[in-house]
């Protein structure tokens, strides 16, 4: 009995309820993207005390509100840290963003959560998960794709220039991404490559 509900209270840990408390499995992408930001070795991010604590060792680093290729949004959900592989990432994506659109740059919207922040969110956001996020171990980053150069609206050319870029980086192993309908971002995972 005792393995039993070990054994259910694991599995729970990766299953996210509606309001109805209805189980919800998690998708087979979920879980890979989850695992993938689990693999950088830093245990879920709970609280302030263990985000400072990382930043303190180095494990997560600044991101700076302006850089070549980006800018960083009012981070309202979110700490402006990342893994230093994130930081690497995303510099390399925004390079590349210039290199093929001229001097354009993107807006990132999201970064480093702690369990706090990603419950706040899901109050004002249906689409922030239930469960642990990739947000949570500083190994995911958002890029919206209707703002650039300071203007929030479509612009299909920026746009699919940033998804190519974000496809290479898929193909070279190095991140999982999902194009995010309803707040309109690429969500961005940091694999361990």
């Amino acid at each position: 009995m005792k393995q039993a509900l070990i054994t259910f209270f694991t599995c729970c840990s990766f299953i996210g309820y509606s309001q109805s408390r209805v189980a919800i499995e998690p998708s087979k992408e979920y879980v890979q993207h989850l695992n993938a930001a689990k693999s950088h070795k830093l245990e879920l991010i709970d609280g302030d005390k263990k985000l400072n604590k990382y930043i303190n060792q180095g494990k997560l680093v600044r991101i700076k509100q302006r850089g070549y290729g980006w800018r960083v949004g009012d981070l309202t959900h979110s700490h402006s840290y990342l893994i230093p592989k994130g930081r690497d990432i995303l510099t390399n994506i925004a390079r590349d963003f210039v290199k093929n659109t001229g001097q354009n740059f993107f807006v990132v919207t999201s970064m480093t959560r702690t369990l706090h922040d990603q419950n706040r969110l899901r109050g004002i956001n249906k689409n922030a998960s239930s469960n642990d996020s990739s947000h949570n171990f500083g190994a995911a980053f958002d890029i919206s794709y209707v703002r650039f150069n300071h203007k929030i609206r479509p612009d299909s050319k920026l746009e699919k220039e940033l998804e190519q870029i974000l496809k290479t980086y898929v193909k070279t192993g190095k991140i999982y991404y999902v194009k995010e309908s309803k707040i309109r971002c690429f969500h961005i995972i940091i694999r361990n490559y």
